[in-house]
């Protein structure tokens, strides 16, 4: 059985086992709550400080890592001269206690930052204790360099490796089956055990570079010559060079960075429920033939044909607008005024994408099937950014709660048995800061899916 982690203290008894994907439950709770809706660098303050200690990497935090490496403050950063991670763990801590006074008084699971610390700390119910208190951690040594977009990509790559591994071997030992009824109620069929629910993850076309020897192109069908802007670039990378040219080659193997954390994610989910899944590539399965439970589809229809054909029978859909030259999210039929339209938001001076937009549909079961299937598909526009908030909206208990009075206003006493919701979010870098609700739709006669 694989090891889970034990929360212990000085003169205290030992506390409940609380796995990696009950921890992650507990983050996005309070990023989605209305105590911290407005409140972005407290946000992302907190799941950097989080998501590297479950990465097993606590003993990184530093307030010099968090200023650079949260707070976006510059490289040349001086503890001594600024007091911003101070103020802003004092303004977390004082966040923290807000939340889980008024807004989730009977969460199971805290978040606490103790003062001198910056690493935080899980407590169940049952600790009534204080927590102790460590000495303020040492502010790192300043550094004087540059972090270029494409490390920041791949050191963030790293760290969702990390972290879905942390998840993946909590899976493995007992689970805790503790789900919140909203979140139960919404994912219906896909959180029922001990069946098996299939994870589609559309796969984008790539073209990767590899070297070659000087005398023999690389094994492998689909190779080329790259052309010499990219093989400069490849070879400046100082990567395995085999004295030969470089190649390109086609592939449609890979995943985007948010659509593998939105499987990450809905697998924290149904490991906790006690739901066996199968993560396959599209290709291998069609949605209108599932097995088990339900399937979960993530992508983009952009680049899944499968994702595309559904949304296309949707009210909303993702579209491209020629005007904006953007994707956009909206409800309207290509070439008509769209109702409701949605617009990603680029920061002026980066260009990088700075709000996006997903998109999350639920369908029932098709005619003619005996079992209680669902079909749940997490997407969005700008890439995978989108498909990551959607599976962060639709795994919080917060969120569920709140979709569900918006459904009984409208005369619905449980989650209807096919609806879209479109869901806002911020971006740090290439991952999802947060979800907020936007807009939904109540589809009154769901296509037959083939």
């Amino acid at each position: 059985m694989v090891p889970r982690d034990i929360i212990t203290f000085p003169m205290l008894p030992v506390a409940r086992v609380v796995g990696p994907p009950e921890k992650l439950r507990a983050l996005e709770e309070v990023l989605n709550s209305r105590t911290f809706a407005r409140s972005d660098q407290l946000q992302r303050f907190l799941r950097y400080i989080i998501e590297l200690e479950l990465a097993g990497r606590g003993e990184e935090i530093s307030e010099y890592s968090i200023a650079t490496d949260a707070l976006l403050r510059p490289r040349d950063y001086s503890p001594a001269d600024d007091s911003a991670v101070r103020s802003r763990a004092h303004a977390l801590r004082r966040k923290l206690q807000e939340f889980y006074e008024f807004e989730s008084p009977n969460s199971e699971l805290r978040i606490e930052l103790p003062k001198g610390s910056y690493r935080p700390l899980f407590v169940t119910r049952s600790e009534q204790a204080r927590l102790p208190t460590g000495p303020p951690l040492p502010a790192a040594p300043q550094k004087n360099f540059t972090l270029s977009p494409l490390a920041a990509f791949a050191a963030g790559v790293v760290a969702a490796g990390l972290l879905a591994a942390v998840v993946h071997l909590s899976l493995a030992g007992p689970r805790a089956n503790r789900i919140d009824p909203a979140v139960r109620e919404a994912w219906g069929a896909l959180l029922a055990p001990p069946g098996e629910v299939t994870i589609l993850v559309g796969s984008p076309a790539l073209a990767g570079l590899i070297s070659s020897k000087a005398d023999a192109p690389p094994l492998g069908l689909n190779m080329f010559p790259a052309p010499d802007v990219l093989a400069d670039w490849y070879t400046s990378l100082n990567l395995s060079n085999r004295g030969g040219p470089v190649y390109m080659f086609r592939a449609r193997t890979y995943t985007h960075f948010g659509d593998s954390l939105a499987v990450v994610t809905a697998s924290a989910l149904l490991g906790s429920a006690g739901v066996s899944f199968q993560t396959v590539p599209e290709g291998l399965a069609r949605i209108g033939t599932v097995q088990g439970n339900g399937l979960l589809a993530v992508g983009s229809p952009t680049y899944s044909p499968a994702i595309a054909r559904v949304l296309k029978a949707m009210p909303f859909s993702i579209r491209y607008d020629p005007a904006l030259n953007e994707e956009v999210i909206s409800d309207g039929a290509p070439g008509s005024t769209a109702r409701r339209t949605y617009v990603p938001k680029r920061n002026s001076a980066t260009t990088y994408f700075s709000n996006v937009y997903g998109l999350i549909t639920v369908l029932p079961s098709q005619p003619g099937r005996e079992r209680p299937e669902r079909t749940i598909i997490f997407s969005g526009i700008t890439g995978s950014s989108g498909a990551h908030a959607a599976a962060v909206f639709f795994t919080s208990p917060a969120a569920m709660r709140d979709l569900q009075r918006r459904f009984a206003a409208q005369g619905h006493n449980h989650f209807p048995p096919a609806y879209q919701v479109v869901v806002r979010c911020g971006l740090d870098g290439f991952a999802a800061l947060n979800a907020v609700y936007e807009a939904h739709q109540v589809i009154d006669r769901p296509p037959v899916i083939e």
